[in-house]
């Protein structure tokens, strides 16, 4: 399944997956990576932000970044405009972030990235840009019917833990923009009957793997006494984080609107009828679906109660100079995932789609669940969310611990940091509903 889903990577990417690749293992031959320090003279890149009224935007992120990930960042002042020092000499893309608007790269008139060079113990001035406002996708109207909505199958299942976790399980498809989504599925509490006039609290989960691989959690979250929905990235979309995110949306509001609380309990043949409260939703992730979450999350935050990141990825930046400095330990079937996106400094927007930390001000209050021994999103990822939303006064908590636990697995692999990870984000969750 992962390879399939590698492949379908690779195929989506843009620009030209398969000669990023190439180039990326050519150079890999040539001994290009991990690349030297720069020591000597650095440049200045300075410009200016503005919005579709022509107004300047404060507080948006000027970014350029080196072929292998290094950023180099500055916030627009009170007239929008922007200073990046310190940069290696080079040709970069510039790139522009703000809350409540479009990610924009430097470009000409018919898209094509315009490269800018910086020289060493020079000033280099960039076009004004402007940031087009941020307006969130139409979802399909009259759902379920525009998305064709279908239950294909409804039991009982138990989790392994907490000890007598048990769930109503109902499996369904959706169609949206020509995908057929097969991954969605709603766990009640076995608790739950015809006759409950209780409005339960959503959780909404989006795995990274398949949601049949998550059962045992998800059952276990349900039996706590909530609405738990999970939904998996279509291997279809292949890399394409936008299209995931807008299945997401579906989900969730499918939820929302009530379309997937009815349906027949195999057990006792019942008309199962329990409502979710439209008011009280925690959206959860981590690991490769945070990236899914976070554009999840810029469309649907007033919708949200809270959210939960777990081993997830704020700053692909980041985490691109660290895979290519050799410091990660990718799965074998997303080894080519970052080389994949390209060279940063020609192709930023990509990676600037995967770092909530440029424009946090969208996300709600936050729950940071990390753990140090993880080599794949490293713990620097979850500081450097935490520093993001602080900063952006986002109220936000976090569980840093140091085992290498598998976070949300349950059953022959936990551990006791993974029970405490489990008791950590209940609690959270309780919280965050009063309760």
């Amino acid at each position: 399944m992962l390879l399939a889903i590698c492949a379908l990577i690779l195929a989506a990417c843009a620009p030209a997956p398969t000669a990023n690749v190439l180039g990326y293992e050519l150079k890999k031959r040539l001994h290009v990576y991990p690349s030297p320090p720069h020591t000597g003279p650095t440049g200045t890149l300075s410009g200016q932000i503005f919005n579709d009224a022509q107004s300047p935007i404060p507080g948006a992120v000027a970014l350029i970044a080196t072929a292998t990930g290094t950023p180099y960042t500055a916030t627009t002042d009170a007239r929008g405009i922007y200073t990046i020092t310190q940069i290696p000499p080079g040709q970069y893309v510039p790139a522009f972030s703000a809350p409540g608007y479009v990610e924009t790269a430097l470009h000409d008139s018919v898209g094509i990235p315009r490269l800018l060079t910086i020289t060493g113990a020079t000033t280099t001035h960039a076009p004004p840009v402007r940031l087009e406002t941020y307006t969130p996708p139409p979802l399909p109207q009259s759902l379920p019917h525009a998305v064709d909505l279908t239950l294909r199958d409804t039991y009982v299942a138990q989790a392994s833990f907490p000890a007598g976790a048990t769930a109503h399980v109902h499996t369904y498809t959706f169609t949206h923009n020509a995908v057929v989504i097969n991954s969605l599925r709603l766990y009640l509490p076995l608790a739950a009957t015809p006759q409950d006039a209780v409005q339960l609290p959503l959780l909404f989960m989006i795995y990274p793997t398949d949601t049949a691989a998550w059962e045992d959690v998800s059952v276990a979250y349900a039996a706590e006494g909530y609405a738990f929905v999970a939904i998996s990235p279509a291997a279809a979309h292949g890399l394409n984080i936008d299209a995931h995110a807008q299945d997401a949306r579906v989900a969730f509001h499918l939820a929302r609107g009530g379309h997937l609380t009815r349906a027949i309990d195999t057990a006792s043949a019942a008309t199962i009828d329990v409502a979710i409260d439209p008011q009280r939703a925690i959206a959860l992730g981590g690991s490769f679906s945070s990236a899914v979450l976070h554009r999840f999350l810029r469309d649907e935050a007033p919708n949200i109660t809270a959210w939960v990141n777990v081993g997830g990825i704020s700053n692909a930046f980041t985490g691109a100079a660290e895979f290519y400095a050799g410091e990660l330990e990718m799965p074998p079937a997303f080894e080519y995932a970052i080389p994949a996106l390209g060279p940063a400094n020609i192709y930023p927007l990509p990676f600037l789609r995967y770092s909530p930390v440029y424009s946090a001000g969208y996300l709600p209050p936050t729950y940071i669940v990390h753990t140090a021994a993880d080599r794949i999103a490293t713990i620097d990822q979850a500081h450097q969310l935490e520093a993001a939303l602080r900063a952006a006064e986002i109220p936000v908590e976090t569980l840093y611990y140091t085992d290498d636990s598998h976070y949300l697995m349950i059953g022959e692999y936990m551990t006791p940091a993974s029970r405490n990870v489990y008791y950590g984000i209940q609690d959270y969750i309780r919280a965050q509903f009063g309760e």
